[in-house]
């Protein structure tokens, strides 16, 4: 249950986060409706993802809920790298790095250990974990396009190896 909570708690402040960015200096009226339609669907995901993680009994929900929050991360930096923007694809993937090491890979061992492997449960769980896997392969392959970058290949770098765990 704390595991939970505490997931839930990183997702709202990924929220928070996201919804905040932006230049110490004040926007223009069109900047700042720019950067609310580059965020709004990201804030959206997060908090929806955020309520279902802790509105839920169930450990597989939990896991599935933390790989969508996962998921939709992942977007935003596919989007961001298509976009050639490296400094919200370092961001976006330091978060998505922090969602997946400290929430979905240690909740994903521990309703392991709790659900029999006969069941629909693990199934389900099991679904879960590809898609977290095919998700990351994603965010990888996507950020890869910034190779030229060092923090951005540090960073996938860092996301392989978290995509080699869920295996």
């Amino acid at each position: 249950m704390r595991r939970s909570a505490t997931t839930t708690a990183i997702s709202l402040a990924l929220a928070a986060w996201a919804g905040a960015q932006g230049p110490r200096t004040a926007l223009s009226a069109a900047d700042r409706v720019q950067m609310h339609r580059a965020n709004i669907t990201l804030l959206t995901d997060l908090v929806n993802n955020g309520i279902a993680l802790g509105t839920t009994d169930n450990a597989v929900g939990r896991v599935e809920a933390c790989q969508a929050t996962a998921r939709a991360i992942g977007v935003a930096l596919c989007r961001a790298a298509e976009a050639d923007d490296g400094d919200r694809v370092i961001e976006l993937g330091n978060h998505l790095e922090l969602v997946v090491r400290d929430g979905l890979s240690p909740m994903l061992d521990e309703t392991k250990l709790h659900i029999s492997k006969e069941s629909p449960e693990y199934v389900r769980l099991k679904k879960a974990q590809e898609n977290a896997a095919a998700n990351l392969d994603e965010s990888i392959a996507t950020a890869g396009k910034l190779g030229g970058n060092a923090k951005v290949r540090s960073l996938t770098g860092k996301l392989g190896e978290l995509r080699e765990k869920l295996k």
